[in-house]
């Protein structure tokens, strides 16, 4: 007798915590608001983490494998972010949950291996990797080495400094005096001409240049090394 009230018992408690485990808990929702999170920045590379979380209200019994959709307040981001889940439960029923999550994603960012003055241009000698919180930086880090390879400084920069596009310029491609090649695009036209540059130029700036045939100064668009590009 005492063989089958304990196992009553223990049927009991097992048949509790199977219903306690039937609903969504805290791990699930911090679980949904990363995965979709992910979805959404498939792009985003590196260690992403949820830092901080949290949800409300907490009471709710919403069974699991109950279907629902997230919308996002504002656009996902790393740092702060809020969202809403919304599940169908039919019969005009859709419960409501509000996400809270702070999320952080260390990846290997690109600093400087030694110091340079100002004007210098960057080689991928020049760089090295080191992991870094993303949340922390500023909004225009450079991540990717082909954004910075080739570019000019434009002030004296640190070893071990991070690289924002604000820290860099294209290097100067024409020099003031260098003859030049000025091309002149009109539709299905192209017409090429010598000139000489009167202004230093950097890739996709406006410089004054001077046609040699004709003596006339003009204004055109820099699209390559010694090469300048006027409208027809």
């Amino acid at each position: 007798m005492r063989i089958l009230v304990g196992l009553l018992f223990f049927l009991l408690w097992i048949s509790s915590f199977s219903m306690a485990e039937s609903f969504y808990e805290e791990r699930d929702f911090r679980e949904i608001f990363l995965r979709e999170f992910k979805r959404l920045l498939p792009n985003l590379k590196g260690e992403i983490t949820l830092e901080k979380f949290r949800y409300e209200p907490d009471h709710l019994k919403i069974p699991k494998g109950q279907p629902y959709k997230i919308s996002w307040i504002g656009t996902p981001r790393v740092g702060s972010n809020s969202a809403v889940l919304i599940f169908d439960q039919g019969k005009g029923l859709s419960p409501v949950i509000r996400l809270w999550g702070y999320v952080e994603v260390k990846m290997s960012v690109p600093i400087l291996k030694r110091d340079l003055p100002p004007k210098s241009l960057i080689g991928e000698e020049d760089l090295a990797f080191e992991k870094r919180e993303l949340s922390k930086l500023p909004h225009d880090v450079l991540l990717n080495k082909e954004n910075i390879v080739g570019k000019e400084t434009r002030s004296g920069l640190k070893a071990g400094s991070i690289l924002r596009a604000s820290f860099l310029s294209e290097p100067i491609i024409i020099k003031r005096n260098q003859v030049i090649e000025i091309l002149a695009k009109g539709k299905n036209l192209l017409v090429k001409a010598k000139g000489v540059a009167l202004e230093n130029g950097r890739l996709n700036e406006l410089i004054k240049v001077k046609n040699i045939g004709s003596n006339k100064v003009i204004q055109g668009k820099v699209t390559g090394e010694g090469l300048v590009e006027v409208p027809f």
